[in-house]
């Protein structure tokens, strides 16, 4: 398996998955034009407008199908593949003190960070993963967070109260990290799957690959993915704040503007010739598969403990990816529907609506679900609603309090019921 990011898009190109753009673009309004117009496929930008020497990658991973590809699994064991990698990781034995890299003085104006949308508060990055260190362990912890730049060294970096939050307390406010800018989309993945506190994602990556992972150690005491496009090392100072945002969230909507603490860079390594940087855009296809894809890893993960058999699970496309979620399990026990829906409920903040349908319903396919709707849901028994309850902060029908009314449809047939007859009739 090809494990750099140079090498992921040496492939897509050998495979002709790449849509190039050869004219010269604008950072601010070309390409993110062009992205959304083409989300579903790699766009490669070889010319940036007042940027010599470096181009933009968009919806570098954009489907399951996709990532099923760069992981070299069938899409169809996507999900089974992935909590395999997130109950079994895998130390990284390969270390180096090897760069690979030139250093630069960090100059953040050097790099084609767009403005995504007119109304952003500044240039984000938006594909950015922070590195940082377990206090307790001294094990590496990854998240991926959007940094609105200040000036040539310095972003704002949006940080929700997960695990670098905690080590940022446990550190009284500052820690050293190091930002990846372009990495394989196994790295990037296990950037965003929640993994338990203290748990490096370095190892969930180093499952995926079967050990492939190899890590290059920086003076700072933090190790980096050899093959990595761009590394900054710096700090990020909890005292030092300054207001973040607009920004365009998973929604496609604004999120509030907030303060957030400063992140401050000392050291930047680049590639010796041309640069590739890889720009995520907010709301896209791509956006959605990594901010929906760890819910629905966690989601299974719990039912499954819990003695549900689930199926499939569709964090649907029109719910963001995020906020609804289609779930089709084998049933053993009456209740089981509901259980889920409660359990999901519980665990799974976001989710804010839920259907539960039989193993012979694919979730993927929006009309059998309704049909399923149709023909096993009644409300008298089936549907289950919550009000005030936590949900996220990202629902704009919140008034962004982080608190939400949520329904659950349980579409599935008794085990009583003669389920024959509620199966679709086949033709000869």
């Amino acid at each position: 398996m090809n494990n750099s990011y140079r090498e992921y898009l040496s492939e897509l190109e050998v495979q002709n998955k790449i849509k190039r753009v050869d004219e010269e673009v604008d950072k601010n309004f070309e390409v993110p034009r062009i992205l959304d117009q083409n989300q579903s496929t790699p766009v490669l930008f070889k010319k940036i407008k007042g940027y010599p020497d470096t181009a933009i990658i968009g919806n570098l991973c954009p489907t399951r199908q996709a990532l099923s590809q760069a992981l070299k699994v069938d899409q169809t064991f996507l999900s089974d593949f992935l909590i395999h990698a997130f109950l079994n990781p895998k130390k990284p034995e390969k270390v180096t003190r090897k760069k690979c890299w030139i250093e630069k003085t960090p100059d953040l104006s050097k790099l084609p960070i767009p403005k995504y949308y007119k109304g952003d508060g500044g240039h984000y990055l938006t594909s950015s993963i922070i590195v940082s260190k377990f206090p307790e362990s001294g094990k590496e912890n990854l998240s991926i967070h959007r940094i609105m730049i200040l000036n040539e060294r310095q972003g704002v970096i949006r940080i929700l109260p997960r695990h670098l939050h905690k080590i940022l307390e446990s550190s009284k406010g500052e820690v050293n990290v190091a930002l990846l800018l372009g990495v394989h989309p196994i790295l990037f993945l296990a950037a965003a799957l929640s993994a338990n506190y203290g748990v490096s994602e370095y190892e969930i990556a180093n499952s995926l690959m079967n050990g492939g992972l190899e890590l290059v150690e920086m003076e700072n005491g933090l190790r980096v993915p050899k093959g990595t496009e761009l590394v900054l090392l710096g700090k990020i100072n909890t005292k030092e704040r300054a207001e973040e945002g607009p920004f365009v969230d998973i929604t496609g909507t604004y999120d509030i503007v907030r303060e957030e603490p400063i992140i401050s860079f000392e050291k930047m390594l680049r590639p010796e010739k041309d640069f590739i940087f890889h720009a995520l855009l907010p709301a896209s296809k791509e956006h959605m598969l990594f901010m929906g894809l760890p819910q629905e890893i966690k989601m299974m993960l719990n039912l499954r403990e819990k003695g549900i058999e689930v199926n499939k699970v569709n964090m649907t496309e029109g719910g963001c990816s995020y906020f609804h979620s289609i779930i089709s399990i084998k049933k053993k026990e009456e209740d089981d529907g509901k259980k889920v829906i409660e359990e999901v409920f519980k665990i799974n903040h976001p989710i804010k609506l839920i259907i539960v349908v039989d193993e012979d319903i694919d979730p993927f396919d929006l009309r059998v679900v309704e049909w399923a709707l149709a023909t096993r849901f009644q409300a008298y028994r089936g549907l289950i609603v919550h009000h005030n309850e936590k949900g996220s902060s990202l629902d704009p029908s919140s008034f962004k309090t982080g608190f939400t009314s949520k329904i659950g449809f349980d579409a599935t047939l008794s085990i009583n019921n003669r389920r024959g007859e509620f199966r679709r009739a086949k033709t000869w």
